[in-house]
């Protein structure tokens, strides 16, 4: 027996091996359904309650009987009678689902998998009981979902018998359900949801009319789930049972498939056929060269790195290098001359390593050419012997170079003199190492043809060449030199000139005979030019003709106004100017220049200040016109403060100074200090300046009571004179 006790949340189908009971339990805390089918006692019990009621419905070929029950302890509710007429119902359309299993002919059913289920079949309108034959169902169809599977013992014995069905009572209204709905095909499902309250009138034992007119979804509700651990399978809502295959299109599906197999048995051996000689075409072409291949001319193809290295080892034993030494001659060496051998580089492996594996079909297409770099070695010992025998390189047959040097070309009545450079003699004195490591070189590039002269430092140069970039250079000063021009402007307006006929005098030749530049000598010649130049251009302490203002026409000797030139400046500039090649006019360079470049008086002008010591007075002439005269004081004479005589200038003249007189033998002691309003030094430490201390000015004060060699003056005339005077100004000072 199968007893379903109904709960929302627990769900248990048992199906026993060995009655063939089936149990479908529901839970919910108050009410038991249970059902159960068997071949052994034929029976089938469908109990659902709420409480303490139990409803049965009893199906089974022993006793052919079902029964419906229902009850209750306590109380009844209509909610029990909806429940047991939703149970009624799920049991109808489990009838008709065997049914339907059973119309599957015998013959089509696998013999050892035949099954024998007690089924529910409808109700007909006239009919209370439907009975269904046991039929064999293949294994794993799904018309046999939901029917238990019985024992081979059982199978036995219904074996062309039919079983009886047990009878379910229903209600008119129960045979009137319709055959295509979709409980009648709705097998047990894996859940068994709690009952809905459809009807809430009082309970009946038996279905009401309006039972018939139940949803489908009312009747699912009571529906239970078969284990997987059971035999039988479950028939999913919605599944159909599969048609029977024809032998003849069986025959038909086995030949195309095992044509199918053929073509791609056939497929992956041509596949793998190809994948063979195209792996092996991919590890050949990493290893050797493909066909069409050549290097430097030479056919590589189908050769290792190694093989195609062979070609070069013949071509570096037939190796042959020719030297052209400095007048034309021609020497050969061969490859055992000098030891040579080929000298691998990588380079063949790099072309190897260069060539694409993964498209190595295409090289069978297209020819390769490469030209590399060949490099060799060669025994250094072998070939400097081979070089030392040969007769360019005998010491009787070798010349010794000979420097370059500048010499003077005179010149003619048209042109001037100039220095040219005397080419040196590069003779042919060879440097065997040299030559050697040059040759070596070419040698390793597999040069044909190497020039010696080509190869640095193979001969002995000169220490001074031709083309020495210092020698050069040095030709081009001593023709500047020579070609300079500087034309001095003296005071006097006569012109001093310095040119090539004077510059290559100052040329030294040395012990072989060359015109060269002494430094030294250069120098002394620089310097007696520009005491030339002082010579004739100074005018400081000159005699100078003088129209005295008393005294008349006098010469004034000495003093320091006037030109003086600047002679270690002048040197400088001079020695620069020569080597730079300059062309100019110009005058020397000063330290002294006169106010102004009136020449009268001997470049003293008409602008100066007039001291006559003997008559102690002071004259001021601007341009000839006197602005202002004084009486003076001048040095006392007997003490050794004379002032000065001679033609000064003014140095500067300066407002508010103090006056400062050092003791005789001292440097720090003053013998006097003084403060002035009006400054103005002619040389030195003397000037003229105003004496507010003095009463009286002129006469012989000077003789005994005079100034330490400043002209003294009062201060309004000191004033007046220091408002002409100006800087430079000529001061014309005698006895």
């Amino acid at each position: 027996m199968i007893k379903n006790k109904i709960n929302p949340t627990d769900t248990e189908l048992k199906v026993p091996a060995e009655t063939g009971e089936q149990t479908a339990n529901a839970e919910s805390g108050t009410g038991e359904q249970t059902t159960a089918a068997g071949s052994g006692s034929g029976e089938q019990t469908i109990v659902a309650g709420s409480g303490s009621g139990e409803q049965t419905i009893v199906a089974g070929s022993g006793s052919g009987e079902q029964t419906t029950a229902a009850g209750s302890d306590s109380a009844e509710t209509e909610n029990d009678a909806t429940d047991t007429i939703n149970t009624e119902t799920t049991a109808t359309d489990i009838i008709d689902t065997q049914a339907t299993i059973n119309e599957i002919p015998e013959s089509e059913a696998p013999e050892s998998k035949a099954s024998e289920a007690g089924s529910l079949t409808d109700e007909s309108p006239t009919d209370d009981s439907v009975s269904a034959a046991p039929s064999e169902v293949p294994e794993g169809s799904p018309s046999g979902a939901g029917i238990p599977e019985s024992n081979p013992s059982e199978a036995e014995a219904s074996d062309g018998a039919p079983s009886e069905a047990g009878t379910l009572e229903s209600s008119p209204s129960d045979a009137a359900a319709p055959e295509n709905e979709s409980s009648s095909s709705e097998t047990i499902p894996s859940e068994i949801p709690a009952l809905e309250n459809t009807t809430p009138e009082a309970e009946t034992p038996e279905s009401s009319p309006s039972d018939a007119a139940a949803p489908e979804n009312v009747s699912s509700s009571s529906e239970a789930a078969v284990p997987e651990s059971s035999p039988s399978q479950v028939q999913t809502p919605g599944s159909e049972i599969p048609a029977v295959e024809d032998p003849e299109e069986k025959k038909k599906e086995k030949k195309k498939r095992r044509s199918l197999l053929a073509f791609w048995l056939s497929f992956l051996i041509l596949a793998g056929a190809l994948g063979g000689i195209y792996y092996y075409g991919y590890q050949y072409c990493q290893t050797h060269f493909m066909p069409g291949t050549t290097i430097n001319g030479y056919d590589c193809s189908d050769m290792t790195a190694d093989e195609a290295q062979r070609w070069f080892d013949i071509a570096a034993k037939n190796y042959v290098m020719n030297i052209r030494f400095r007048g034309g001659a021609t020497e050969t060496l061969s490859a055992e001359d000098m030891g040579f051998s080929y000298q691998p580089d990588g380079s063949i492996d790099v072309l190897l390593q260069n060539q694409d594996e993964t498209l190595w079909p295409k090289y069978y297409l297209e020819e390769n050419h490469y030209t590399i770099t060949p490099t060799g070695t060669y025994d250094p010992d072998i070939l400097e012997a081979s070089l030392r025998a040969l007769p360019e390189l005998q010491e009787e047959n070798m010349i010794l170079p000979e420097d370059a040097y500048i010499q003077f070309r005179d010149g003619t009545e048209d042109t001037d003199g100039e220095f040219v450079i005397v080419p040196d003699v590069k003779g042919s004195t060879i440097d065997l190492d040299q030559l050697a490591a040059g040759v070596g070189d070419a040698a390793a590039r597999y040069e044909e043809m190497v020039d010696a002269e080509e190869i640095p430092y193979a001969y002995k140069t000169a220490g001074t060449q031709a083309d020495d970039a210092k020698l050069v250079a040095r030709c081009m000063d001593l023709n500047d030199m020579v070609g300079a021009s500087l034309t001095y402007v003296m005071p006097d307006k006569e012109e001093i000139r310095l040119n090539s006929d004077i510059l290559k005098d100052w040329l030294v030749k040395d012990k072989k005979g060359r015109l060269v530049k002494d430094e030294e000598i250069w120098k002394e010649k620089i310097s007696d030019f520009v005491q030339t130049l002082a010579d004739n251009g100074n005018t400081v302490g000159m005699k100078r003709h003088f129209n005295a203002t008393l005294q008349g026409p006098i010469v004034v000797e000495g003093g320091f106004y006037g030109y003086a030139v600047d002679q270690e400046a002048e040197r400088n500039r001079l020695a620069k100017d020569l080597e730079n090649c300059v062309k100019d006019t110009r005058t020397p360079i000063y330290w002294n220049l006169p106010y102004n470049e009136e020449t009268e008086y001997d470049g003293i002008g008409t602008t100066y200040i007039e001291a006559d010591l003997s008559a102690q007075h002071v004259w001021c002439y601007i341009q000839g016109r006197l602005v202002m005269d004084c009486d003076c004081v001048s040095g006392t004479m007997n003490d050794g403060h004379a002032t000065l005589a001679g033609v000064h200038g003014i140095m500067f003249k300066k407002r508010n100074a103090l006056l400062q007189g050092l003791m005789p033998n001292s440097s720090t002691e003053y013998e006097y200090e003084t403060e002035v309003k009006y400054w103005m030094p002619f040389y030195t430490d003397v000037g003229f300046h105003d004496a507010w201390w003095r009463a009286d000015f002129g006469g012989d004060i000077y003789l005994k009571d005079g100034s330490h060699g400043c002209i003294n003056l009062p201060p309004e005339a000191a004033e007046e004179l220091f408002s002409y005077c100006d800087e430079n100004m000529p001061v014309v000072v005698y006895y």
